[in-house]
């Protein structure tokens, strides 16, 4: 006969949520392309594995009530979680959609299968550059440090501290910051080409420039993208560190 501890399967399924809407809210889960069930039953082994192995027990609550409370501090804290680590990714999105806008592939949206939404071209392409550098790199090994870091700081059932707002703005800022790093050159570049052909406009009136120019502007923006590509590995390196120092302050 099989016996099962109540308060650890209490403490496994508090933590089930936490990990759950964590993985949710990050865009690591939609990179993956892996069917729901298998995040199911992988985070529900991973709340098991930890809670067994840690000894983590939660008594079982008396009333409805103070179940549910314990699974909105644990959605909460996952949230959170999940909130900087999609941060950190958003920041290569906005850079995306940005340069887009600026090198005339705003309208040539590619539809997404998974969100059945419209990407832009340039912000998926980041985006998935992104997730190349994530798991070829330690970043798989910081979540999983992060997540036990968490586990230990505030065990399931436990009390949970809201982070301040200055800390909730550190990614945010992380963020745009991060953004405009990436796009500030070819920025810059398109904007001089623009004024170059500003200047054609007014010696040869004659001139298509909006014929000439789209091109020239994709085809320039695209070039400077492939320059500045090198150099976003760091960066995401550097994103990922402040994501997971952020969950070093968030219920500790």
């Amino acid at each position: 006969m099989l016996n099962i501890d109540p308060a650890w399967a209490m403490a496994t399924l508090l933590l089930w949520i936490r990990l759950g809407v964590l993985l949710g809210l990050s865009p690591l889960a939609s990179a993956l392309r892996a069917p729901p069930t298998f995040w199911v039953v992988w985070t529900l082994a991973l709340a098991g594995l930890l809670c067994a192995g840690w000894q983590l027990r939660t008594p079982v609550p008396a009333h409805l009530a103070s179940w549910v409370w314990l699974a909105l501090c644990e959605a909460t804290l996952g949230a959170l979680l999940g909130f900087s680590l999609h941060a950190a990714f958003a920041a290569l999105s906005m850079a995306g959609r940005l340069l887009d806008l600026h090198m005339g592939l705003g309208m040539g949206a590619v539809l997404d299968p998974v969100s059945q939404s419209f990407s832009p071209a340039m912000a998926t392409a980041l985006t998935l550059l992104g997730m190349a550098v994530f798991w070829s790199s330690d970043g798989a090994e910081l979540m999983l440090r992060g997540i036990a870091y968490s586990v230990q700081e505030v065990p399931p059932g436990a009390a949970l501290r809201l982070p301040s707002p200055g800390q909730l703005l550190a990614p945010v800022a992380a963020m745009f910051t991060a953004a405009i790093v990436v796009i500030a050159p070819v920025i810059f570049i398109l904007l001089l080409l623009e004024l170059v052909f500003a200047v054609l406009s007014r010696i040869l009136p004659q001139m298509n420039v909006m014929f000439v120019g789209m091109p020239a502007k994709t085809l320039t923006g695209l070039a400077m993208a492939a320059l500045i590509a090198p150099g976003l590995a760091p960066l995401m390196h550097r994103l990922q560190r402040s994501a997971f120092a952020f969950w070093q302050g968030v219920g500790a």
